[in-house]
């Protein structure tokens, strides 16, 4: 059931446009704010736990809820789950992130641009419309994860609990990014550890769907696939599965070469998610058959 939920969400996520505007996280922002001033000052906020106490009660609302319907009728519970998966991926939609970005580039609209590259790096930006391709490529190749594989993989494993696991961890990381303290530094260890097994998925994935060799060239050893920093990693690899791409660019270059990696890097991400879906759907007939 849930690759029949993953490709339906994926569907309605690549279809309809108005689903960018549902997801809004204000209500998770001012929730957690709110933990966070109930916990401050005791012992339990400068551990793990105090992470843990903040998303426990989410996490345990969702599995409760998907029980419930799932005990009513398993179609509540299966259109519960797609609902929650919907709500869990982007923020916004990737793909058309990049293509706004990509249409305002090649009509010449650097500020446009600029502003739907603001949207696919999360920070504000500056830059020259080269380094600004440059940065929107390797953002792409990091928000890929965050935003789609990563969201994918841990409904495929737990179900809308483990969406939301990752959702929540990640937007507590974004929330506490410029703290340093005891807790935020547990808020982003959870999330390591929550993207530390995406990640590779999402490597390999470049690999197969790219370059092989380029992509495991791109990397200072072999060590690198479990030690390297997740982001760091993506950005790597994904350059180096892109690099036979970028080869057919470099011998026919003209002024538009760096826009045109960024839609090479959207390519990949397309055929990185077809990888994992045929990956899923191969571990989903194996189970049928034993």
């Amino acid at each position: 059931m849930s690759l029949i939920s993953i490709l339906i969400s994926l569907a309605i996520e690549s279809y309809w446009e108005q689903i960018d505007k549902l997801r809004r996280y204000d209500w998770f922002d001012t929730y957690t704010q709110w933990m966070i001033e109930k916990l401050e000052g005791q012992a339990i906020y400068d551990s793990p736990a105090g992470v843990i106490l903040v998303l426990v009660p989410l996490v345990c609302g969702v599995w409760l809820t998907d029980a419930m319907l799932g005990g009513v009728w398993s179609l509540f519970s299966f259109v519960f789950g797609i609902a929650v998966l919907l709500f869990c991926l982007g923020p916004r939609s990737l793909s058309r992130d990049i293509q706004g970005y990509l249409d305002a580039a090649e009509a010449g609209d650097h500020e446009l641009a600029k502003q739907y590259a603001l949207e696919i790096l999360g920070r504000p930006v500056d830059e020259q419309p080269q380094q600004l391709a440059e940065s929107v490529q390797e953002a792409i190749l990091i928000q890929a994860n965050d935003r789609l594989v990563a969201v994918m993989f841990w409904f495929a494993i737990l179900g809308p609990v483990g969406a939301v696991m990752f959702r929540t961890s990640t937007l507590l990381k974004d929330e506490t990014v410029l703290i340093s303290d005891k807790f935020s530094h547990s808020v982003h260890d959870l999330f390591w550890v929550m993207n530390w097994l995406p990640t590779r998925l999402s490597i390999i994935g470049y690999a197969l769907a790219g370059s092989f060799m380029d992509t495991i060239s791109y990397w200072r050893s072999l060590n690198d696939f479990w030690t390297r920093d997740s982001h760091e990693l993506l950005v790597a690899s994904g350059i180096g599965a892109l690099r036979q791409d970028m080869h057919s660019e470099i011998k026919h270059p003209d002024e538009k070469i760096f826009f045109h990696a960024v839609a090479h890097a959207l390519s990949l991400v397309k055929r990185t998610i077809i990888v994992f879906i045929t990956l899923l759907a191969l571990m989903t007939l194996a189970g049928w058959l034993i």
